[in-house]
């Protein structure tokens, strides 16, 4: 190991970035002021010829409250902050239950089915268009647009991710412009320019989609696994069920690692960073370009476990504001599906390739599985 490395902080020379592992070390550099959020400039790495083209998709996502600082962040993040508002959020536990039952009854009664098209992707997408004002929109065309703009986000140096993003923002422009009359909406919401609120619908898509498909997938994977549907389901489970979520949460984080960029020199974990460095601060408490295996088994579950102390929604000023809401779809979807299908098994599974977005690709359930099995 280099003498500049310690075992909570390295420096990739092939990324031209350093890499925070550490847990410690992470909830400290999320908290510092000298890590800026502004990593637009030395984080996406577009040709040159290509900024030009894709200009409308940097100052898009250049405006997106996640990667600005200070008061700038704050005062963007104020305009729906009540939106999702723990309060806010509790009065919509009756209409989520609601999706997530619609949902359960679009599924077959028996057989195996990959419940990531079928079931997680159908809940989060639902509930995150009735906050855009966006109703009508299909499913499907809704996880397009996240995931173009997660792959250009993961591997902005691609020509095609670039231009893919640049067309979904355009077309979630005039969705979100359409959908906006008259309604108590994000888009109505955010002050500025028609840019502005297409930055914050834009970011709230990305960064509550595909999140917290992940998120549902892998707690119910986790419960099936350890056979917790008995224990999560109903009014008595509902406090276990909310124990299982932070579980997951700390052992499967949906993101694996937010970048940073060094306002000035710093010493972080005791290694010198230079002003202008990106940082890669991890939120799973391990190296993110660390070869680790794929779940296979999860491990087991110890009832009534106090909250974990994790990342996964971040720290401090840039905690996730959504973090209310993403619990809330899980705990009622484990509810619902315990109630429906008491006796399911997971029958296979795929986890993600991908090191920065963290999920199951594939969680194939068989809903009434064979006596004895």
């Amino acid at each position: 190991m280099p003498a500049s490395e310690t075992a909570a902080v390295r420096h990739y020379q092939d990324l031209g970035a350093w890499v925070v592992a550490d847990k410690e070390t992470a909830r400290a550099a999320l908290g510092d002021a000298s890590l800026s959020s502004r990593t637009v400039e030395n984080g996406f790495y577009l040709p040159a010829g290509l900024r030009e083209e894709c200009a409308e998709l940097l100052d898009v996502v250049s405006r997106w409250f996640v990667l600005r600082d200070g008061e700038d962040h704050l005062a963007a993040r104020r305009a729906i902050q009540p939106m999702f508002s723990p309060g806010k959020i509790r009065k919509l536990r009756g209409d989520i239950d609601a999706i997530v039952g619609q949902v359960l009854d679009e599924l077959p009664d028996s057989g195996v089915v990959d419940v990531v098209p079928r079931l997680t992707e159908q809940i989060s997408a639902r509930a995150l268009a009735r906050l855009l004002g966006l109703p009508g929109t299909g499913v499907d065309e809704l996880h397009r647009w996240a995931r173009a703009l997660a792959a250009f986000l993961a591997a902005s140096y691609r020509k095609d991710h670039a231009r893919a993003a640049q067309d979904a923002l355009r077309q979630m422009r005039v969705r979100f412009q359409a959908g906006a009359d008259g309604e108590d909406t994000i888009w109505n919401r955010v002050d500025g320019s028609p840019e502005d609120r297409l930055a914050t619908c834009s970011m709230v898509l990305f960064g509550g989609l595909e999140t917290t498909t992940s998120l549902m997938g892998t707690a119910l994977w986790y419960v099936l696994e350890n056979r917790l549907v008995e224990q999560v389901t109903g009014t008595a489970g509902a406090a276990e069920a909310e124990s299982v979520v932070e579980r997951v949460l700390e052992l499967y984080p949906p993101l694996g690692h937010v970048a940073r960029s060094a306002d000035a020199d710093i010493e972080l974990g005791g290694c010198p960073v230079s002003r202008g460095d990106l940082v890669l601060v991890s939120l799973t408490g391990r190296d993110p370009f660390e070869a680790t295996p794929p779940p296979t088994t999860p491990p087991r579950h110890t009832p009534g476990a106090p909250r974990a102390d994790h990342l996964a929604f971040g720290h401090g000023m840039h905690y996730c504001s959504g973090a209310a809401l993403a619990r809330l779809e899980t705990v009622a979807l484990l509810d619902g599906f315990g109630r429906r299908h008491p006796q399911a098994r997971v029958h296979d599974s795929t986890w993600g390739t991908n090191r920065t977005y963290r999920g199951f690709d594939r969680l194939g359930v068989d809903l009434s599985p064979r006596a004895g099995k």
